[in-house]
Formats: structure tokens, C-alpha cells, sequence
């Protein structure tokens, strides 16, 4: 895509805003398929772009190769230097449906079949075991960040807070949404690539109570059951 412009992606509607960005659905008049872009914009004086934008073309761009399935695919980066002294950078990724978060809360009462849960489990796995194989702690697993196609495929997305590990590497304490927080991030210890399970198995008991506050409660509850041992 020539720095500058892009016409080629034709933004259709809002479908998300994050710490990082917006994020719209657009069409690719090239193909005519649907494709999700996330904007990031950023002042001239800054001194290059956020790192968490870096680290997400980063990341993608070394896993890009493999397109493993249940990993959302980066199509395309753009950047338009603007006239109020803001360059905007766009993510191209590819369109999904909705997200987990969405999925959960279309689905009727009593919830989804166990069949059902059994097999966005399996796929979430996969994914992460795939990101794992290749040092990537994400860091930010939430319903937010898995999406679900039309099919039932799952894919992980939104890389802004990841990294590569190494057992060298001193992490943040201050990742992953509240409610989805390992043990050793709220106590602020040393960690690694279990602070993703730890949060899979969050999403996995949402899945069956659908709200996951009224299944763990505050934080400070569960920081104060934990800090009793």
C-alpha cells in the first residue's frame, strides 16, 4: 500500500475501540472481501510509534508464514501522514464475524451445549499452544480478543500487549484485563507463558456461567484468598 493513502480499503461501520486504537469493518475494493482495520494515530513529535502497534505487526508478521488457523491473519500496513502533524498508522487484518464476548451473550439460555464449549476450547488450545511453540506470551486472553467466525473457527487477535519470551526476559506486572489475571500478576511475581492458561481456564468457566464476576468475584477478593495462604 503506497504511504499516504488508502483507497483501496473502504471503511463500513465501527466494530470495536480499545486502549490502542478503533477498529472498522472495511471492504478491499482489490478482492471485494471484507477486512477489519485498526487505526492508530500518532503525533509527528512522538518518537516513532506506540510499542504496543510495534510489537503486533512484529509478532504477526514472524507467525505469518505458518497461517496457522486459529490465529487472525495481518493482510496489510499502512501508513497517511495527515496535515494536523498525525500520522495514521492501519492494521489490515482479516474480517471475523464477532468475538467471543459476542458469541457468549447471543447464545440462548441455558447457554451453549458442552459439545459446543468442548470444541472453542479445543481450537483456543491449539492457538495458544501454536503461540507458546513459538515463545509468544499474549498476555491480554480475553472473549474480547478470541474471535469466532460463522463456521464456529476461532482465532486469536489483538497482539498489543504481547511479547516473546525468554527466560531472561523481566515481564510487566501490569497485563492482562482484571478479571482474567493469574496468581503471579496480581501478586506482582515473575511469570511466564502459564499467565496464559491461567486466563483460558478464566474463559473457560465463562463459558458456562456466562458472567465470570459473579463466578470469581472483585479482585480484591480474590487477591485477599490468595495472599491467606
Amino acid at each position: 500500500m503506497e504511504q499516504g493513502s488508502t483507497p483501496q480499503y473502504e471503511p463500513m461501520a465501527e466494530i470495536g475501540e480499545g486502549a490502542y486504537g478503533t477498529v472498522y469493518k472495511a471492504r478491499d475494493s482489490l478482492s471485494g472481501k471484507f477486512v477489519a482495520l485498526k487505526n492508530v494515530r500518532v503525533q509527528r513529535n512522538e518518537d516513532g510509534l506506540p510499542p504496543s502497534t510495534v510489537r503486533e505487526v512484529a509478532l504477526l508478521k514472524r507467525l505469518e508464514h505458518f497461517d496457522h488457523p486459529n490465529v487472525v491473519r495481518l493482510f496489510d500496513v499502512c501508513a497517511t501522514v495527515r496535515a494536523d502533524r498525525e500520522t495514521k498508522v492501519t492494521l489490515v487484518f482479516e474480517h471475523v464475524d464477532q468475538d467471543l464476548k459476542t458469541y457468549l451473550e447471543k447464545a440462548p439460555l441455558p447457554g451453549l451445549p458442552a459439545e459446543t464449549i468442548k470444541d472453542l476450547m479445543n481450537q483456543l488450545l491449539n492457538g495458544l499452544a501454536f503461540l507458546h511453540s513459538h515463545s509468544v506470551v499474549h498476555r491480554d486472553l480475553k472473549p474480547e480478543n478470541i474471535l469466532v467466525t460463522s463456521r464456529g473457527q476461532v482465532k486469536l487477535a489483538d497482539f498489543g500487549l504481547a511479547r516473546i519470551y525468554s527466560c531472561q526476559m523481566a515481564l510487566t506486572p501490569v497485563v492482562v484485563t482484571l478479571w482474567y489475571r493469574a496468581p503471579e500478576v496480581l501478586l506482582q511475581a515473575t511469570y511466564a507463558t502459564p499467565v496464559d492458561m491461567w486466563s483460558t481456564g478464566c474463559i473457560f468457566a465463562e463459558m458456562f456461567r456466562r458472567s465470570l464476576q459473579e463466578t470469581f468475584g472483585s479482585e480484591h477478593y480474590l487477591l485477599h484468598q490468595l495472599t491467606s495462604f
